[in-house]
């Protein structure tokens, strides 16, 4: 007997209200009226896409913040320029993003906080502090002001300069962009042993006045001994006169397409009539580490005397080291604090000025110090290649600015000033005679003996000196030294003239017009230390550690010049007496 089998159950699907339901296409497959398709091929035609859409976005969201902030912190690296879109950032009216600071090469935080502990001295002096002056211009008579800098005015310009920038032009500012990695200077290491030559500039600015320039050239070029230490020398030209316009400048000229002299033209290159154009690295561009600076007049020293510099710089290379030094005198209680620091010569330290405290120090022009001297003259001082670059940094643009409106010009005490503060610490002093000692016997003489030992020794040294030039003192006055040795010197009249017309003549006779240009300088040289809020401590002369050091003498070497033999580091032939250590 056939039975009929039950029905299959078949269940039937609940119809609540889930989120698949919400979507028309899947109730059917649900009820198994279609069949489903594999959800990854469905998520899998959009995807790649998408992805690809975000990861650009991401990239390009990246990048964007990436220039923008290299934009904004002034910094680039070695082989990174900026996009051209941020170029035209640049140059349009809108104001730039400043969510970063500026940056500044690291060796000025160290005169930062220099000035900011000087500050904060100044203030705990006066009891009645309220606040320093900020003014820029010095009144001297009723009719009459000088240029000046705000005291304490590093502290401000370094703040200005991190929250807006070199400029406040647009223009100026994507301009040192492009050259942003330019300005992120180093100060150089201490010791530079392995340096064999150096560059010689000259600045020049008269075509009438080149002959004695152009015989020192000469001869640094083409004498044996020169030759060994002179990598190459570079004439700034600073005038606006052409230099063939003298038979001397048409024989540079010409000397210069076989020799290794190069001239440069700062105004050409678009760079006002300024004494600072020396220092500028664009105008030198020079190659080696060294760098022997001399006005066109000199005075020139001997090959043996600048050897022995040299061979100094070496030992000191972060220091500008220098023949003529001058001493900047303390005030009554700066020179209290400078003895409670160290009684005793020290380069490292330095003494504040307070202006709230009527501290004002005094330039000592009338003869050139050993030990104590705050400061160099250009000529026959060496620097360090390295400091170009801060000397032009635009966060000192208000210094250089000072120099070029304030009469007496004074870059020499810029350089001075900026440098030490740098390197923290005062300048070192060469001997820039260096005779031969009468009471030594010297091993080695030329080797043309034949005419007798005597007159080797005399051919000997006239090879030292020069004299068809007397060795004259150079400083921006042309104030004459007198005599400080055995034997008198030809005063010879100074050719430079600077302000007033007035031609500087030698010796050491005041008169109204030279006092005026004293004591405007002083003025300028306050301010200058004024700006920093502090003075370093003073030099270390050639005869430290030798038995020609006497403290109880004025400029504590006696005699104030050296002979050869005397120098501590070198030998009486004229090498260095031990390795550079």
């Amino acid at each position: 007997m056939k039975t009929n089998a039950a029905p299959r159950n078949r269940q039937v699907p609940v119809r609540t209200r889930s989120n698949d339901q919400l979507f028309g296409g899947q109730l059917g497959m649900l009820y198994g009226r279609q069949k489903p398709k594999p959800k990854v091929a469905t998520i899998g035609k959009y995807l790649l896409p998408a992805s690809l859409i975000v990861m650009t976005s991401l990239w390009l969201t990246f990048m964007f913040k990436k220039y923008r902030h290299i934009v904004e912190t002034t910094h680039l690296s070695r082989d990174m320029t900026p996009l051209n879109p941020l170029s035209s950032l640049l140059s349009s009216s809108m104001p730039l993003p400043m969510s970063h600071p500026w940056r500044l090469p690291l060796a000025f935080d160290n005169v930062l906080y220099r000035a900011q502990e000087m500050a904060e001295m100044c203030r705990n002096m006066d009891a009645n502090f309220s606040i320093f002056d900020k003014g820029i211009s010095m009144p001297v008579s009723q009719n009459e002001s000088l240029p000046s800098l705000p005291t304490f005015g590093i502290l401000d310009d370094i703040q200005k300069y991190k929250q807006q920038g070199p400029s406040s032009s647009l223009v100026e500012r994507s301009l040192f962009y492009q050259n942003a990695e330019k300005w992120q200077c180093s100060v150089p290491k201490w010791k530079e042993c392995n340096e064999e030559a150096f560059t010689v500039v000259f600045m020049a600015y008269n075509p009438d006045r080149l002959r004695s320039c152009f015989t020192q050239i000469r001869k640094m070029l083409q004498d044996e001994d020169w030759q060994t230490i002179v990598e190459e020398v570079v004439l700034v030209w600073n005038g606006p006169r052409h230099i063939d316009e003298s038979h001397v400048g048409v024989e540079m000229l010409e000397f210069a397409k076989n020799n290794s002299l190069r001239i440069s033209y700062p105004l050409k290159m678009g760079f006002t009539n300024d004494l600072m154009n020396r220092y500028h690295p664009d105008v030198v561009n020079v190659t080696t580490k060294a760098i022997l600076y001399y006005d066109d007049d000199g005075p020139f020293y001997s090959f043996k005397a600048v050897q022995a510099g040299f061979e100094l710089w070496k030992r000191h290379s972060s220091a500008q080291i220098g023949a003529m030094a001058r001493q900047i005198s303390y005030g009554k209680r700066q020179q209290a604090e400078r003895e409670r620091l160290s009684p005793n010569p020290n380069d490292r330290l330095f003494v504040s000025h307070c202006d709230n405290m009527n501290d004002q120090v005094d330039y000592n022009f009338r003869y050139f110090a050993n030990y104590d001297a705050n400061m160099v003259l250009p000529s026959g001082s060496f620097l360090h290649v390295n400091y170009l670059c801060f000397l032009w940094h635009p966060v000192l643009e208000p210094i250089r600015e000072f120099v070029r409106a304030h009469p007496v010009h004074p870059d020499d005490v810029t350089v001075s000033m900026i440098v030490s503060q740098l390197a923290g610490r005062a300048p070192r002093v060469y001997s820039r005679r260096l005779n031969l000692d009468p009471e030594r016997t010297y091993d080695v003489v030329p080797d043309d003996t034949s005419n007798g030992t005597a007159d080797a020794v005399q051919r000997h040294r006239d090879l030292l000196f020069d004299y068809s030039r007397v060795e004259q003192a150079e400083d921006i006055d042309h104030d004459i030294e007198q005599s400080i040795d055995s034997f008198t010197r030809n005063e010879q009249q100074a050719h430079r003239r600077l302000m007033f017309g007035i031609k500087w003549d030698a010796g050491s006779g005041m008169t109204h017009a030279k006092q005026r240009w004293a004591d405007m300088r002083t003025e300028a040289i306050n301010s200058l230390i004024r700006y920093f809020g502090s003075l370093n401590s003073g030099s270390i002369g050639w005869c430290e550690g030798t038995q020609w050091y006497d403290p109880n003498k004025d400029g504590k070497c006696e005699p104030v010049m050296a002979k050869q033999g005397w120098l501590p580091w070198m030998y009486p032939i004229g090498e260095p007496n031990e390795e550079c250590p």
